[in-house]
């Protein structure tokens, strides 16, 4: 059994794997508490999956996916402060309006986008083997 283990280190790809999760847990463990104590996670989740939005923007505009992506959520973190700040009875129908559209409107961008599509589902859950040095 350690010897697949030991196998397995050998491998580049994993060590940066294994040496990208530690701060990586570190850092979701801090932000996902104050996300939770604060009761927050609503809108943390309707910005994560609005900004596949941006995923679709960068990829069908030949844009850099990062970029469009992050801006694209910036836009959207405004748009939810704000209807938050104006209407604090009905936030929950913004967050979840704003969740859909960033989907809906990534989901239609990647299908409308022509040439090669790579997986586009590791944007929505990453991918941890990705990681380099």
């Amino acid at each position: 059994m350690f010897e697949n283990l030991l196998e397995l280190l050998k491998m580049p790809f994993v060590v940066d794997a294994f040496l990208g999760i530690i701060p990586l847990c570190v850092l979701c463990g801090v932000i996902g508490t104050l996300i939770c104590v604060n009761r927050l996670s609503y809108v943390a989740g309707g910005l994560t999956h609005g900004a596949y939005g941006g995923v679709g923007i960068g990829v069908y505009f030949s844009l850099p996916i990062l970029v469009s992506a992050s801006i694209f959520t910036l836009i959207l973190a405004l748009i939810v402060g704000f209807l938050i700040l104006r209407y604090k009875t009905q936030s929950d129908q913004f967050i979840g309006a704003i969740w859909a559209f960033g989907m809906a409107l990534g989901i239609i961008l990647l299908e409308l986008s022509h040439g090669y599509k790579a997986d586009m589902m590791g944007y929505l859950f990453g991918n941890i083997l990705v990681l380099s040095s």
